[in-house]
């Protein structure tokens, strides 16, 4: 293993010439398909079959965010204890299971706890993929695999819901949630005895206790300051994010565009994350902190761009809003590629599947939280607002960290070549 991670090679054909991350990134396709496959069909089940309203709706989102605040840090100790392939190919199985339980949901409340459930699973798989992905992959690949997956994730994101409102179209909601969960049966056959090392304990490490080994992924953030700054980054930027991601449509509205042009800028900004994933795992990512604080700078400037426009009631065509648009989409891969390479490059195996856990608690935090703050700025004072804060703060936290690093000279610091 260490020969394999020490072979100085590069690129997407040398990462698919192995065997494993080879037959790792095919796996994820069905797997990350099926995250979001049935997204419109639970939608569909629960406003236009059942009646509900916003209220039901919002425990959705809850019960989409919820598990991996609660049981992802439980779930992730019990993947840095076990075997990788195992976890895979169990948590691949009891997700196709509960989406399977989605078909004979009797009402909305089944509903939510089923999805609340198959996040509980998913809680295992996130972190045992990135594990796998550290002990898989050799260091120089390390970036060029999270773009992989990456840009999986994110054509998952845009064709997945897209598929299936037209499976919706020709059967009804419990047929489509038959067919994701076949996925995820193909995705956990597709790592049957994936030939993964387990992670071992070190000989002189301490008993943590139960506790002690569950926020072992906390501590491990405070372990250095590339680290904690990658945490503080990633959870501030996030939050910038969703200050003004589910306000679109509305700023759209405000510039005088219709359903159609939403219906284009969501696509436009979900290639740019596709594209942005496939640069980002081309480059060396040597300095990772800097490909993350130049990308959000960048996204900062455009938001407060289309958000001055908004305020002043500047007629913004369509083309440079989608211009901009494809750019903001990009710039988070530019983000969570540098981060995830920087957990696998600075996290021992043993831990690694629950520090990505505390990481994906944060976020969820931030999920949870930012979109209501920005709904109520965009209440009081308008929907440009949010997006003006979002953007400054994007802005302030891509100078901040650029300042930070120049100063203190931290270790990540300078841009990433290809």
């Amino acid at each position: 293993m260490e020969t394999a991670r020490s072979r100085p090679q590069s690129g997407y054909r040398a990462l698919l010439a192995l065997p494993v991350p080879r037959r790792l990134a095919l796996a994820s396709i069905p797997a990350d398909f099926a995250d979001w496959l049935d997204y419109a069909a639970i939608v569909a089940l629960l406003v236009y079959s059942w009646g509900e309203g916003p209220f039901v709706l919002a425990f959705f989102a809850v019960a989409l965010a919820l598990p991996y605040i609660l049981v992802g840090p439980f779930t992730a100790l019990l993947v840095d204890r076990s075997p990788l392939g195992r976890v895979l190919f169990i948590s691949n199985l009891g997700r196709g299971l509960a989406t399977l339980a989605l078909v004979f949901a009797p009402n909305p409340a089944a509903v939510l706890l089923l999805v609340f459930a198959r996040g509980c699973v998913d809680s295992a798989f996130t972190p045992a993929r990135q594990s796998a992905i550290q002990a898989s992959t050799p260091e120089d690949l390390l970036p060029t695999a999270n773009g992989l997956h990456q840009a999986i994730n994110q054509t998952s994101k845009i064709a997945g819901p897209a598929a299936g409102g037209f499976l919706l179209a020709v059967m009804p909601a419990q047929g489509v949630f038959g067919i994701n969960a076949m996925l995820s049966v193909v995705a956990a056959l597709m790592v049957i005895r994936l030939d993964l090392p387990r992670a071992t304990l070190p000989e002189d490490q301490k008993p943590e206790g139960f506790f002690g080994a569950i926020f072992a992924g906390v501590r491990e953030f405070g372990r250095t300051r590339l680290l904690f700054v990658a945490l503080i980054y990633t959870g501030v930027a996030f939050f910038a994010f969703f200050l003004y991601d589910a306000l679109i449509a509305l700023l759209m509205a405000e510039f005088g565009f219709d359903a159609t042009a939403f219906g284009i800028a969501i696509a436009v900004s979900g290639a740019g994350g596709l594209v942005g994933a496939l640069i980002a795992g081309a480059l060396t990512l040597r300095q990772p902190l800097n490909v993350m604080a130049a990308s959000s700078l960048l996204s900062g400037i455009i938001t407060v761009t289309l958000a001055a426009a908004a305020l002043t009631g500047f007629p913004l065509p369509l083309l440079p809003f989608l211009v901009g648009a494809g750019i903001m989409g990009g710039s988070t891969a530019f983000m969570m590629v540098p981060y995830r390479t920087i957990i696998q490059r600075h996290t021992p195996p043993d831990r690694i599947a629950r520090v990505f856990a505390a990481g994906e608690a944060v976020t969820m935090v931030v999920m949870l939280s930012a979109p209501f703050l920005g709904s109520l700025i965009a209440v009081s004072y308008g929907t440009g607002a949010a997006f003006l804060a979002g953007g400054l703060l994007l802005a302030a936290l891509g100078t901040v960290t650029l300042a930070g690093m120049l100063l203190r000279r931290l270790p990540g610091g300078g841009l990433g070549s290809a």
